[in-house]
């Protein structure tokens, strides 16, 4: 009977290959968003969970409790000492430096780190799980040496064995290859391309001051700390065995300030407040977004379905003459619904397969997407497969079981109500216009923030880093580049003014007893910072990079901040900042005007400029913007022979402003994507429908056709309900997708105001799209020759 069953679908099928082919991409394309979508939230919610001790292992953070509360996702070295020998419950701590660019030089050739090098012990490898191809970790305990990732040895050393080489760091120190370490998953935050010992750390950076290990408050970003905590020991206990020294240490008032918090090792990956990278709000938006596009495939099948078997009830009814059972024809039309699933379900592996690399080029390149293992895909393929199969045929087949003979003979079929088929419509619809909304205010929004005054000049800014060489003099740099044309400008500097790299300190100003409640950002550069980024001088003078004392600049919104409103009234007076000069106080000589300090997402911070000489890090270029091209070239040249050792890294300022809202991007590109898919399954079930209703209403055509009727009537009759529907959708998606992006936008400090146009653009894109959709058919419906259409009736 099975076998019955089949070549009865296929022949369904095939007969009717117009319906077939648009429920097999409809279904398709739903079933690669849904699947794609599954991947991306599983491949993110199982960050970091495959090391054993995963479940016990905590990293710790610190929160400086001010007038605003500041997250630092590293501590000292100073806490880990502390950790290791003075906290009982804890199985094992570990530390490590990570985030460090190096140069590389194996052979006669160099090679960038990219801030992908870590600084860790043996005892790194004991918590965490890596799998050694070669060498023990405890070599790593032995000064100057190093484990390389799998596929950074053969980066280095191509097909010879790494083992036992040696490679040169920042031109001069040398490390020997001990140990060679297997890729870890992808999913993972614990991934560095080498490992180099501890111990070997002032050796490659000989300038670190002593109190980077012995001081308590000495917190760095780049400082990673991880417990694992025995049964009988809680994150709590810990973090209150931290609070009590930090109060013995600061006092009690202050030692209030400094919280240490415990965070689980599988929530890192989710916390943006700690580096995390992903919301799980967002995992959860995508997974509904993800749902609702499937349902609106199924509704769609099922509606389309429903509209087909009624023309088919002659057939019906004649196998219910001849003996079929309602059992009978259940399964023989559960059999066509699961055949087109099936169909379906390998066009969206085929599309997923095609649009995972895509994705991972064009979205994820920082971050690339996993792809499914064969068994994994497996196994959700044949679960979407049955789920859809069932959940699309069983009202169908059921309706049809029940249907009467004689009225199936007779064709006076109608399966569901009309209301019913035309709500299926609007949700559809509305759906995807919501996505389609939320698209055009995302897309302004990102503009926005692309695009936005930020307080500097930031086009043809070209930020240089320079190497770490001790004794390295800008002379010669300040030589090369006064002698270029298309040089305008240029600035020995800690960083650009927006980036992810900020310090920050508190501040004792003026004759003030107590340090401010409030912690202050800060940057180092020269006295060509403000002519070099455009930045406005408000009042006083720029300070001198010569100057017998320290000489600082302030910002608008922290001159307001220390209750000042008259810009010349903080002139010449004094400022302890922790951080920038140790323990000797500087004099505020001017007051520039605001800037973003890193993206708009946050409100400018008060800021502090100061200058030291050892604290340059790049420079900074202003250009002309006509000759770029041929001064890099030049800079290269420059660069080769000044540090042969040294490769050279430099990066526009729009590219590291771009970088700043990569998420926001990445966002917008998929909920367009999602769109898409939903506007592409509304479309397809209007035209199923539009299809079915010419046909149903072939024979009135024709007759209206003979009595006279234009084809702009008939045009306008067969598609008016139909872009009344879509009508309807926008009018129940506007309050909707209003809620939602006003919602999203509350992330932002600055933000757009959502216009009315954002909708109606959005709107009459629907509206255009519909009528495209329905209009082609109508049309050819009403060209049509009348004799013909009644005589197909």
């Amino acid at each position: 009977m099975l076998k019955n069953h089949v070549k009865t679908a296929f022949r369904s099928l095939k007969r009717n290959t117009y319906y077939t082919g648009i429920h097999i991409v409809g279904l398709g394309v739903a079933i690669a968003c849904g699947l794609f979508i599954y991947r991306y939230v599983t491949f993110h919610l199982r960050y970091d969970d495959y090391h054993r001790q995963a479940a016990s292992t905590y990293k710790v953070v610190s929160n400086l409790h001010m007038d605003q509360t500041s997250y630092n996702e590293g501590v000292s070295y100073a806490t880990y000492e502390a950790l290791k020998n003075k906290v009982p419950g804890i199985d094992r701590a570990v530390f490590s430096i990570g985030s460090q660019r190096l140069t590389v030089r194996a052979g006669q050739q160099l090679f960038d780190t990219d801030k992908k090098v870590a600084f860790a012990d043996s005892g790194w490898f004991g918590l965490f799980d890596y799998r050694w191809l070669a060498g023990p970790p405890g070599a790593l305990d032995r000064p100057q040496t190093v484990a390389l990732m799998a596929s950074t040895a053969k980066r280095l050393f191509g097909n010879e064995d790494a083992m036992g080489k040696t490679i040169y760091v920042e031109q001069h120190v040398p490390l020997q290859v001990v140990g060679v370490i297997d890729e870890p998953p992808s999913g993972t935050t614990l991934k560095n391309d080498l490992y180099v010992s501890f111990s070997s750390f002032k050796t490659i950076f000989p300038n670190t001051q002593d109190n980077f290990f012995t001081d308590w408050g000495y917190n760095n970003s780049t400082n990673n700390i991880y417990v694992s905590l025995s049964d009988n020991m809680s994150s709590g206990k810990v973090e209150h065995a931290l609070q009590l020294m930090t109060n013995a240490l600061f006092g009690e008032e202050s030692g209030r300030m400094f919280e240490y918090k415990l965070l689980p090792l599988t929530e890192l990956h989710f916390d943006g407040r700690y580096g995390g990278t992903v919301q799980r709000s967002l995992l959860t938006t995508l997974g509904a977004i993800g749902m609702a596009v499937l349902l609106m495939a199924l509704l769609n099948y099922v509606n389309l379905s429903l509209a087909q078997y009624a023309r088919r009830s002659a057939e019906i009814g004649t196998r219910k003459v001849l003996g079929s059972s309602r059992r009978q024809l259940f399964n023989q039309f559960m059999v066509e619904s699961l055949g087109v699933s099936g169909l379906a379900t390998a066009f969206g592996i085929g599309l997923l397969l095609l649009a995972m690399p895509m994705a991972n080029t064009q979205l994820f390149q920082n971050e690339p997407l996993a792809p499914f293992d064969w068994p994994q895909l497996l196994a959700a393929s044949i679960i979407t497969w049955l789920s859809i199969g069932l959940l699309s045929g069983i009202y169908p087949a059921w309706a049809i079981g029940r249907l009467q003979v004689l009225r199936a003979m007779k064709q006076q079929v109608s399966f569901g109500t009309s209301k019913g088929k035309k709500a299926v419509v609007v949700i559809q619809n509305a759906l995807s216009q919501c996505l389609l909304m939320a698209t055009v205010v995302m897309m302004v929004q990102v503009h926005y923030l692309r695009n936005t005054d930020v307080g500097f000049d930031r086009e043809y800014v070209l930020m240089v880093s320079l190497p770490k060489i001790a004794g390295d003099e800008p002379a010669p740099w300040r030589t090369f580049l006064d002698a270029q044309p298309s040089v305008l400008a240029y600035s020995f500097c800690f960083r650009s003014p927006a980036n992810h790299d900020q310090r920050g300190g508190t501040l004792r100003y003026d004759d003030r007893a107590d340090w401010e409640s409030w912690a202050a950002k800060s940057t180092f550069a020269d006295s060509a910072y403000l002519e070099t980024f455009g930045i406005n001088l408000l009042a006083g003078r720029n300070f001198r990079t010569d100057a017998s004392a320290e000489e600082y600049l302030i910002n608008e919104t922290m001159m307001r901040q220390l209750g000042v409103e008259d810009p010349s009234a903080v002139l010449g007076k004094s400022l302890l900042y922790g951080g920038m000069y140790g323990e000797s106080p500087g004099t505020i000589v001017g007051v520039v005007g605001d800037y973003n300090t890193h993206s708009l997402r946050e409100p400018i911070q008060p800021t502090v400029i100061g200058y030291h000489k050892d604290l340059a890090q790049s420079i900074a270029i202003k250009l002309n913007g006509q000759q770029t091209a041929p001064f890099i070239d030049r800079l290269e040249r420059e660069w080769a022979a000044r540090y042969p050792g040294e490769l050279l890294r430099y990066q526009f300022v729009d590219a590291q402003i771009e970088h700043l809202y990569a998420s926001e991007r990445i966002l917008q590109k998929l909920i367009w994507v999602a769109a898409a898919v939903a506007i592409l399954i509304g479309c397809l079930g209007l035209l199923g429908l539009i299809s079915l209703n010419v046909l149903q209403r072939t024979k009135e055509i024709g007759i209206r056709k003979v009595l006279g009727a234009t084809v702009t009537g008939i045009v306008t009759l067969l598609a008016k309900d139909f872009v009344k529907l879509v009508g309807i959708a926008i009018l129940l998606a506007l309050p909707i997708a209003w809620w939602m992006m006003d919602n999203w936008l509350e992330d932002f400090v600055y933000r757009i105001d959502i216009q009315w146009w954002m909708f109606a653009a959005a709107g009459i894109a629907a509206v255009v799209i519909a009528l495209f959709t329905v209009g082609w058919l109508a049309i050819r419906a009403a060209v049509a020759n009348p004799v013909e259409s009644l005589r197909d009736e």
